[in-house]
């Protein structure tokens, strides 16, 4: 539910040729022997300002970047972190632990308490880098650069919610009460009362022959998206709302610390097989 749910994984930079006669030496140590630098890019070291709007024209609001302020971008990226791996090695780090990378929504919040996704948690494409960050050559570049160096790479990949895209029509902005099972069942549409979701058994039945028959899901709140975003999320099946809990804000207690938004984050639901 929380940001420090986050899967770390390895990123490894293609395979090994089958000729190889064995991984090289950084491969070879255990995690709990590594000494991790963790860092977010945006913060570290700008290598290339060309890079600071991430491509995009326009104030603050439309490109994410103002460096005077806390909670929008301040123009680090990937090769400002290759420039630094002298001084991050130096330190006695023998890996490298980066905050997510993928692309975001760039701005989000209510109005007058706008910020960005600078910390890399409100993603919207799994496959690209964020354009603030650079490039998918450049992440590729870094890895290799501190393979070279006989350092790892472990990223930072959201398994459980994604950018704030989803929307509750009975909501007032981003306060979403959340919603219980109990109270709003996944057989009832909250709107009018009627019956839906026929056959569905319920979530503690994880097959895809049960969540097949889950197909409507207005059944805590109406969800809707707005028309410029509803295809913004990659892969694309990430854009479909049968996916995610829609239940509302986490109070981080009980039911809603596993099926509730993290401030309207977008809570997979986990549940789903397509999902796993």
């Amino acid at each position: 539910m929380s940001f420090s749910a986050s899967l770390i994984a390895l990123a490894l930079a293609g395979a090994a040729p089958a000729t190889a006669p064995q991984a090289p030496e950084f491969r070879q140590r255990a995690p709990e022997d590594e000494i991790v630098y963790f860092l977010l890019p945006d913060r570290f070291e700008n290598g290339d300002p060309r890079n600071d709007t991430g491509g995009v024209k326009g104030d603050r609001l439309a490109t994410g970047f103002d460096p005077a302020h806390k909670g929008f971008f301040h123009g680090g990226d990937l090769k400002g972190v290759i420039q630094r791996l002298d001084y991050i090695q130096s330190l006695g780090a023998t890996a490298i632990w980066l905050s997510p990378v993928f692309k975001n929504k760039v701005v989000q919040g209510p109005k007058g308490n706008e910020s960005a996704g600078y910390h890399g948690y409100w993603v919207t494409d799994f496959t690209q880098v964020d354009p603030h960050l650079g490039t998918n050559a450049d992440f590729k570049a870094l890895v290799d650069a501190a393979h070279a160096r006989g350092m790892k790479v472990y990223m930072d990949i959201l398994i459980n919610h994604t950018a704030d895209v989803i929307e509750m029509a009975e909501c007032n902005g981003y306060d979403c009460a959340y919603r219980s099972r109990a109270d709003y069942p996944y057989s009832r549409r909250t709107a009018d009362g009627a019956a839906a979701n026929p056959g569905f058994a319920g979530d503690a039945v994880a097959t895809a022959e049960n969540f097949a028959r889950l197909t409507d899901p207005d059944f805590a709140y109406s969800v809707k998206i707005a028309p410029h975003e509803r295809d913004i999320k990659v892969p694309a099946w990430l854009n479909d709302p049968i996916y995610y809990h829609n239940r509302g804000n986490s109070t981080f207690t009980g039911e809603s610390s596993t099926m509730g938004d993290f401030v309207g984050l977008d809570d997979l639901m986990t549940e789903n097989p397509r999902v796993i």
